[in-house]
């Protein structure tokens, strides 16, 4: 009995050495190992393109930062003579990732607001027409401005005071409604 199996792992040890062997003459393909990282990071890459805008904003720059790992994995595993075990390939693209997403991530979508104090003066350069954008002066800046009432128009060259800004435009109301 103990030759019998003994005599098996001999014939598997040969079918392994004739396997490898047929693998290595240059009638197999082997690709290289850095394919693999470098069609996913391509396509990771990709996918923050074609993500949806609403998906987009919460996960903004994820897929983005994980295939630029990916393409840095591609790169030094292209350079080495030694291959990593793809365990720990993965496991490298995981801990760049996830440090990628929790620290680069963030900095890069840090944008600094402009805060309009609330009721600071402007005048008005043009009329603003009920519902409609005119410009007024602001803190020495010609600015496109509303006025925050819709059906109130607004006379050129009257003072005004800043309540809000929407995107690049501010919302005003007349100084008249203040005084009285």
């Amino acid at each position: 009995m103990f030759t019998l199996l003994l005599m098996q792992t001999e014939v598997n040890r040969i079918d392994a050495q004739t396997i490898l062997a047929q693998a290595t003459t240059k009638s197999a393909f082997i690709p290289h190992p850095s394919l693999f990282w470098l069609g996913s990071g391509v396509v990771l890459c990709l996918l923050e393109l074609f993500l949806p805008k609403a998906f987009s904003q919460k996960f903004r720059l994820v897929p983005l930062s994980m295939g630029i790992i990916s393409l840095i994995i591609a790169f030094s595993l292209f350079r080495m003579t030694r291959f990593v075990a793809f365990r720990w390939q993965v496991a490298y693209w995981m801990l760049l990732s996830t440090a990628s997403v929790i620290w680069i991530r963030p900095m890069l979508l840090k944008r600094k607001k402009f805060k309009v104090p609330e009721a600071t003066e402007a005048k008005t350069l043009t009329e603003i027409s009920p519902g409609e954008t005119g410009r007024v002066l602001y803190e020495g800046s010609s600015w496109a401005a509303r006025c925050q009432e819709r059906q109130m128009s607004i006379p050129a060259n009257l003072t005004v005071y800043v309540v809000g800004q929407e995107d690049n435009t501010l919302i005003v109301l007349p100084e008249h409604l203040f005084r009285s």
